[in-house]
């Protein structure tokens, strides 16, 4: 629903930069991503370069 209100806001985007927490790789937001024509990308990991650069656009 967060999601679904950024959208509305911002607009959809071509795609998503996450980490792999369970919350972002679950079926249900993959469900999501597919149904609104959005990829996902998911960081490498145990790469804290990647996460760094997802953090950093995420201005975490």
């Amino acid at each position: 629903q967060h999601w679904l209100m950024v959208m509305a806001w911002l607009g959809i985007p071509n795609q998503i930069k996450t980490d792999n927490g369970p919350n972002f790789v679950s079926k249900s937001v993959q469900a999501f991503a597919l149904k609104w024509g959005i990829t996902l990308i998911h960081s490498i990991p145990y790469n804290s370069t990647g996460q760094a650069i997802v953090e950093r656009a995420n201005h975490t």
